[in-house]
């Protein structure tokens, strides 16, 4: 009986000791582990006073990796490790103060919402560890890394936080930035060197960026970057926007790991500016201090985030520029011309009046330089232009006009436009009328050759042109037509140069001229500046005729037969009474006479019937009448002689 009293003894005491454990708060520390001196007690009549966390037991005793639910709105985290567990009704109208701890501060501001126990292990060992700030610890802090396989995991979560907070924590800035979005070169100029945007009047308004080169338009580009202490791009924070002179702008924008750039189109000529800003991690957390209870940690919670903020400002005015082309590449002199011309680089619905002006040269244009025989030929303008495709007034073309016409525009500058000035020559504003040469001929006939005689009248002065001179040879006298026709007897090909005054001359070789008609057709060949053009054919100053040669007269026929000569010659005429003979001279002897006188010539023949004899003396005549003379004369002596004998 004793000995079961004494048993009973002993096992109510033991239930009473167990019974003050537990109301003392001894009962799960026991279970966990064997009591200790120091530590930290949990608290099991207030379940809600843990937030996700990891119990750790160490020679000292033991302690809360994790987050307290010390105030309802947000996590807490001891830095007085090994005290007692801070419940809210220990910080009832607590004021908290700031400590700058930049690294810490971003970690609670990113992570202290998680519901990981692991992630929120590894911020309470941040705390715990923060050199910068108080601490009053009864159980030595520790790393996660050297807590134990149970904080493996929560080891991780700490070295990835820590490595992120070095790169990403504050103090931020924000860089805004406005630049003039430039219009692509071309491949075609169209502006003057002097309408070439200075780069010095489109510079950002910030002096420490480099100057912009080109020409703007109506548009920028804004770009954003976050930056950390680190100098690292913050990702993922929203930025809010606040735009002047602008349409349809955005109204935030969101960070990246690289700057993040967006467009902003001016609504109108002026000042476009944006305001940035953007809620950051803070660079300081908030320390509280316990108003009641004694051995109570202090605890720290994320302080209220920081607001960063930029601005930016630009100048634009409009820019414009003007292609054009001209309505008729080949005008017609007499006829009118217009200018089409595209105007774009105005900013909103501004309006520009552009000036239009008309030049004729009589040499080619060269782009981009204005030739010394350049002539205005006039002006029109147009009012109230705004981007887009226009037409301009009409001009007309002189009627004597020969050469290149162009267009050029002029926009005046003023505080809202840059001034604008048109290139000379530009090839789609260019026109061309060439020179219409014609050809004066005369077809010469001497003998029996032609030659062909050509004034040419309206070259261009000082060109050079080929003459293709032809002949053709017909039966018949032709008719003018502009198709040539009959046999080719020469094609004669001549390169001229035309004078001073558009004209040259020249004279064909020579050819055979036969019988019938020969008539030549000149053309001349088109070229670069002179229009091509033909003669017609047959035209009668271009003709000469050759009749044929006329036959010689037919000659008398001869008789067959000769005049019968007379047998006895006429009787001499009647010899006067003879004289008293004198007396007979010494005389050498006579030579005989032949006794038949010789015969005659036969007299000529008579003239045929129908035609009347010729009159006059001519070269047979006189041998015929001087041989009858002779003969005479011979029967005269021969009978003078005859009688002689007879008296002696």
């Amino acid at each position: 009986m004793i000995t079961l009293r004494i048993a009973s003894l002993r096992t109510a005491l033991l239930l009473t000791v167990l019974t003050i454990a537990s109301l003392i708060g001894l009962g799960p520390a026991m279970a966990a582990g064997p009591p200790v001196g120091l530590g930290e007690v949990p608290v099991h009549t207030a379940p809600n006073a843990y937030g996700p966390g990891i119990w750790h037991h160490a020679k000292q005793g033991k302690t809360w990796y994790g987050s307290y639910r010390t105030f309802p709105d947000t996590s807490a985290y001891c830095i007085d490790a090994g005290k007692k567990s801070p419940l809210p009704k220990h910080f009832k109208n607590a004021k908290a103060d700031t400590v700058i701890s930049a690294r810490t501060a971003w970690a609670l501001h990113e992570y202290a919402g998680s519901t990981s126990k692991d992630v929120q292990a590894a911020l309470s060992a941040m705390a715990r560890l923060d050199k910068a700030l108080p601490h009053d610890h009864k159980v030595p802090p520790q790393k996660p890394a050297d807590l134990g396989k149970k904080f493996a995991a929560a080891a991780k979560k700490h070295s990835t936080i820590l490595a992120e907070a070095k790169k990403l924590a504050g103090p931020y800035t924000l860089d805004i930035s406005l630049e003039p979005v430039m219009r692509m070169p071309v491949l075609e100029p169209y502006a003057a060197p002097e309408s070439t945007t200075s780069p010095d009047s489109w510079a950002s308004d910030k002096t420490d960026k480099p100057k912009v080169l080109g020409t703007p338009t109506d548009e920028a580009t804004l770009t954003v970057s976050l930056l950390s202490a680190s100098g690292a791009q913050v990702p993922d924070v929203p930025v809010t926007l606040k735009t002047t002179g602008t349409a349809k702008a955005p109204t935030t924008v969101t960070t990246g790991k690289e700057p993040v750039a967006t467009t902003l189109r001016a609504s109108a000529p002026g000042t476009l500016s944006v305001t940035a800003s953007a809620k950051v991690a803070p660079q300081t957390v908030r320390v509280f201090e316990p108003t009641s209870g004694t051995r109570v940690q202090r605890v720290i919670t994320p302080d209220t985030p920081d607001s960063v903020t930029d601005k930016a400002s630009l100048e634009l005015s409009s820019q414009p520029k003007v292609t054009t082309e001209i309505s008729d590449q080949t005008p017609t002199p007499g006829e009118t011309v217009t200018d089409e011309f595209t105007v774009s680089g105005l900013i909103g619905d501004h309006t520009v009046t552009v000036e239009h002006t008309l030049w004729q040269t009589a040499t080619a244009p060269r782009q981009g330089i204005k030739n010394d025989d350049a002539r205005e030929i006039g002006s029109v303008t147009s009012k109230n232009v705004g981007n887009g495709t226009h037409t301009s007034d009409e001009i007309t073309v002189p009627e004597d006009f020969r050469g290149w016409l162009y267009f050029t525009e002029t926009i005046a500058g003023d505080k809202a436009t840059k001034e604008w000035k048109g290139i000379h020559g530009q090839p789609r504003e260019t026109g061309f009328a060439p020179w219409t040469p014609t050809a004066d001929t005369e077809a010469v006939l001497e003998g029996t050759s032609t030659h062909d005689e050509v004034a040419v009248t309206g070259l261009r002065p000082g060109s050079e042109a080929v003459l293709t001179i032809t002949a053709y040879h017909v039966e018949t006298e032709p008719a003018q037509s502009k198709k040539p026709d009959g046999t080719e007897l020469s094609v004669q090909d001549f390169t001229v140069n035309a004078d001073e005054n558009g004209r040259v001359e020249i004279d064909t070789e020579p050819i055979d001229m036969p019988v019938g008609w020969v008539t030549y057709v000149t053309a001349i060949e088109g070229s670069d500046v002179n229009k091509a053009w033909t003669s017609d054919w047959g035209v009668p100053a271009e003709t000469v005729h050759r009749p044929p040669e006329e036959k010689p007269s037919t000659p008398p026929e001869e008789p067959s037969t000769p005049p019968e000569e007379p047998s006895t010659p006429p009787a001499p005429p009647e010899q006067p009474e003879n004289p008293e003979a004198p007396e007979k001279p010494e005389s050498p002897p006579v030579e005989p006479v032949a006794e038949t006188p010789e015969t005659p010539a036969s007299p000529a023949a008579p003239a045929p019937s129908g035609e009347l004899p010729r009159t006059g003396t001519t070269g047979n005549g006189m041998l015929i009448g001087l041989g009858i003379v002779l003969v005479g004369l011979g029967s005269t002596i021969l009978l003078i002689s005859g009688s002689r004998r007879e008296t002696d």
